[in-house]
């Protein structure tokens, strides 16, 4: 440890030392520095003011850590650093050079600078005050009453808070967990930045300082997009059209910032309700399937979550909701006698279990309380979830399935469900779903939604008297499903495409952007 300490002495001993050298020089060309010329005026840094100890300006950093109460895990990880270790991560020759650009503090400077290019507020970080503190280091010229050891730490404790920031929030997002979801839906869990993840930035800093900034850059697809996206609208001037495209974009980049708790693997899906679009992704075989969908309308609002699909069904019988029952049939059938016959819905008795004629019930008086009776609508033709049904864990009764309804798939508002998923390309779903490729499996799929097989083994099926039609099928491996919200989206071709507001979930986000002046 002392050996170590002496290295620090002397590398910040040189730091200065390097500063008189170069002030002295460049005097001979053009007065940079009040201290003339000349040995007998360097007298001044004789002054304990421009002393240098290794021990002090740990000491001043440890004291500003204790000042700000350890308010994120980034602070944990700096006191952890700073308690145990002796050494600095900009305090070097660096500081003096006169290619700046190049060098480490310089470079974070610029990348806090240019945080706009993020949708972020550049105002957000204290580049201007570390700026002026660095150039009273660069020109010795002591200001404020701060001392040498002072100024050092002020640079080396707020490069490195920044840096923490800096990569943490653009991993992980700028705003807190709470302020990321309408209250009116369910929250789909989300990774976040832990004393770990700080611990591993700063050995990332350590190794490579200039490596670790680009590598904090998020690099997908869509928001490599956005990003260019963002500069062009940008360069239109101020207009309604501008703050509009703006503000989606500044919204959707800080939601591409977020990263799913559930690990999304090679293949997974994404339904994105705004967009009324899923995507099923498979990256071994870089193909995507992209298909419509139609989801809860504003009233009943599809969740959005992460869970596992795991299991398919076919020809599913419908169990109607209880809240269908109350606000949908009952009124229906007050008007309509004949709806449970056209819809080839059956009663049954909750207590009793045995089925109930319709026309015996006195509906009217279970409009506005609990209903003693189940409504289950036949399965195959005209059953409200199609010919085919995909199930997953989630506490809301959802589910992506097949329709009848084809006749939704045209209108560009596809709000108009329940809250499940229709999905316009069920089967091609299931195909995706499937491990590997298995032709006859596919065409037991087809045969039990009366779609004629394809592979000759699969035409001989019918026929055989050990079939038996496929009922349900259970996936060798899960595929992790994330029902979301994006304003803004890649189609599948690559192209940047915007869409409505349908559930205003935007301008929660935004108003909570502007609480916090994250806006640029």
């Amino acid at each position: 440890m002392e050996e170590q300490n002496m290295k620090s002495k002397r590398l910040l001993w040189r730091v200065i030392i390097v500063c008189a050298v170069c002030l002295a020089a460049c005097k001979k060309e053009k007065p940079l520095s009040p201290i003339p010329d000349s040995l007998a005026s360097l007298q001044e840094l004789l002054n304990p003011a421009y002393q240098i100890s290794s021990d002090s300006i740990h000491l001043i950093i440890l004291s500003y850590l204790n000042e700000n109460k350890q308010a994120t895990p980034w602070d944990s990880a700096l006191v952890a650093h700073y308690q145990e270790n002796n050494d600095f991560f900009w305090l070097n020759d660096s500081l003096v050079s006169d290619k700046p650009a190049v060098q480490v503090a310089d470079s974070m400077l610029y990348w806090l600078e240019n945080i706009s290019r993020h949708g972020i507020n550049p105002r957000l970080y204290p580049t201007d005050s570390i700026r002026k503190e660095l150039q009273q280091i660069r020109t010795l010229q002591l200001r404020d009453g701060k001392t040498m050891n002072r100024l050092l730490a002020d640079v080396e404790y707020q490069l490195t808070a920044a840096y923490l920031s800096y990569v943490c929030k653009l991993k992980f997002g700028f705003l807190p967990l709470g302020d990321r979801w309408n209250d009116s839906i369910n929250r789909i869990p989300l990774k976040n930045y832990d004393k770990d993840f700080a611990m591993a930035a700063l050995d990332s800093l350590r190794m490579n300082a200039n490596m670790a900034f680009h590598q904090a850059q998020p690099s997908s697809r869509l928001y490599l997009k956005m990003q260019e996206e963002l500069e062009r609208v940008n360069a239109w001037g101020k207009t309604d059209t501008t703050d509009y495209y703006r503000d989606r974009l500044l919204v959707n980049m800080e939601r591409a910032r977020w990263q799913y708790a559930l690990e999304k693997g090679k293949k997974y899906v994404v339904a994105n309700v705004a967009a009324f679009m899923l995507q099923a992704i498979n990256e071994e075989t870089d193909s995507i399937l992209e298909m419509r969908i139609c989801v809860g309308s504003v009233k009943n609002k599809t969740p959005l979550l992460s869970s596992r699909i795991y299991y398919m069904e076919l020809n599913p019988y419908w169990n109607v909701p209880q809240s269908i029952i109350r606000k949908e049939i009952i009124p229906t059938y007050r008007r309509d006698t004949t709806y449970f016959t056209r819809n080839r819905m059956k009663v049954y008795d909750n207590k009793t279990g045995l089925q109930v004629d319709p026309h015996s019930i006195k509906w009217a008086k279970y409009a506005g309380r609990g209903v003693p009776y189940t409504v289950k609508q036949d399965n195959k033709t005209g059953n409200s979830l199609g010919r085919i049904i995909f199930r997953f864990p989630n506490p809301h009764s959802v589910y992506l399935h097949d329709t009848p309804s084809r006749w939704a798939f045209t209108r560009k508002n596809r709000a108009v469900s329940h809250g499940c998923v229709r999905l316009q390309k069920a089967l091609d779903f299931s195909f995706f779903l499937l491990n590997k490729q298995d032709s006859l499996l596919e065409d037991r799929i087809r045969i039990a939604m009366d779609i004629k097989p394809v592979s000759e083994e699969g035409k001989k099926l019918p026929v055989s008297a050990a079939y038996r039609e496929l009922k349900h099928y259970s996936l060798e491996k899960y595929i992790p499903l994330f029902i979301d919200y994006q304003t803004v989206y890649l189609s599948v071709d690559n192209k940047l495409s915007y869409c409505e507001d349908i559930y205003k979930y935007d301008s929660s986000l935004l108003k909570a952007m502007d609480d916090r002046n994250l806006k640029p």
